[in-house]
C-alpha cells in the first residue's frame, strides 16, 4: 500500500489520499500510520469513493501487490487500451478499477455493495481460477493475468486473449 500512495504523490501528484475514513498525508511523518481498510479501489483520479451503486456493463478490476501494476502507469496503460481496443468495446458501460485487498473472498461482495454489473474481469499477476467464468457476487467473474504482469511475460498474452474473448462472448461484442 505505501507503495501505491506513493505512486500517487509521484506519478499523479497528489497531495492527499483519503483511505476510507481516514485522512493519510501522503507527506506524513514516517510514525503516521493510517488505518487501512482490508479492500480499497482506485480510479486514476485517486481513491474511489462511489455515493452510491452505479450499474456496469463491464468492470475491469485490477489488483495490485505493487504500484508499478496500476492501470494508470502509462506503460501498462498502453497495453490496456490496447486489450480493450482488441476486444471491440463500444456503446457499454464500463468501469476500471485498481484495488488492494487482503482477502480476495471479500471482493465480490465490496464490490456488490456499490456496482451492478454483468462481466467483472480481475487482473492480477497471480490469478485464481484462471479463465473460468465463475458466479460471483454482481455477475459472472473472471481471474486473467494484469496487464503488467503481460509487460513481464509476453508468453501469457495468449492465455489472456482467450479468457478476453469468453468476456466478448458474454457480452455479444
Amino acid at each position: 500500500m505505501k507503495d501505491y500512495v506513493q505512486y500517487l504523490e509521484e506519478v499523479l501528484g497528489l497531495q492527499k489520499v483519503m483511505l476510507n475514513d481516514t485522512t493519510a498525508s501522503v507527506g506524513a511523518a514516517p510514525d503516521a500510520t493510517p488505518t487501512v481498510a482490508k479492500i480499497q479501489f482506485f480510479t486514476q483520479k485517486g481513491p474511489y469513493v462511489p455515493n452510491e451503486m452505479v450499474h456496469r456493463e463491464l468492470v475491469f478490476l485490477n489488483i495490485l501487490t505493487q504500484a508499478k501494476e496500476s492501470f494508470f502507469r502509462p506503460e501498462t496503460r498502453d497495453l490496456f487500451d490496447r486489450m480493450k481496443s482488441a476486444m471491440k468495446i463500444r456503446n457499454i458501460q464500463v468501469l476500471e478499477l485498481d484495488c488492494t485487498v487482503e482477502d480476495r473472498s471479500l471482493l465480490p461482495s465490496e464490490l456488490a455493495q456499490f456496482c451492478e454489473s454483468k462481466v467483472v474481469v480481475v487482473f492480477s499477476s497471480f490469478p485464481k481460477d484462471l479463465g473460468e467464468m465463475i458466479y460471483k457476487g454482481p455477475g459472472k467473474w473472471i481471474e486473467t493475468y494484469s496487464p503488467a504482469y503481460l509487460l513481464e511475460d509476453a508468453a501469457a498474452k495468449k492465455v489472456v486473449w482467450n479468457d478476453l474473448q469468453k468476456v466478448m462472448k458474454e457480452l455479444n461484442l
